[in-house]
């Protein structure tokens, strides 16, 4: 994807041609990789409900992006505020919900609940799951210790 956020935006509607028959009228659920600023995404979910969706559920195949990352380009932006889980977290509870991460990815806890459906509310979802940091371990086969977390636990 380019660089330019107008740039990313032109490129995502330029991919976008419905296919009538499997959106209108349906409940869609949409997976992909991650959700990193919720732009791409917004734009996608719009696009099905333009496009007669009756519902559009999403699921994640990452954790919650919660830190920048500091080795690849996929989730660099001038603050990390810009990712939509800290840019929800700060709607909900300002600079304190900062304090509190490790629960807001975590989707058993009450915070981790608001956050999906706060993020839910925004992207016009009617629901959202995000894999565990447990559950993508498990999927990829390797111990822990050789996989980077950064993005969504901050340890390094």
């Amino acid at each position: 994807m380019p660089t330019g956020q107008a740039m990313r935006n032109t490129v995502a509607k330029m991919k976008q041609i419905p296919v009538n028959e499997l959106i209108k009228g349906k409940e869609l659920l949409f997976v992909d990789d991650s959700i990193v600023r919720g732009t791409q995404l917004r734009e996608t979910v719009e696009f099905l409900y333009e496009n007669g969706a009756k519902k559009v559920h999403m699921r994640s195949a990452c954790p919650p992006i919660m830190y920048g990352c500091k080795f690849l380009n996929f989730s660099r932006s001038t603050s990390e505020n810009d990712l939509i889980t800290r840019s929800t977290i700060l709607k909900l509870e300002g600079e304190e919900g900062l304090n509190h991460i490790e629960e807001y990815s975590d989707p058993s806890t009450e915070r981790g609940k608001k956050l999906r459906e706060a993020i839910c509310k925004e992207l016009h979802l009617a629901s959202l799951e995000y894999q565990t940091i447990d559950g993508l371990i498990e999927a990829i086969g390797l111990d822990r210790s050789k996989l980077c977390t950064y993005c969504w636990d901050g340890k390094e």
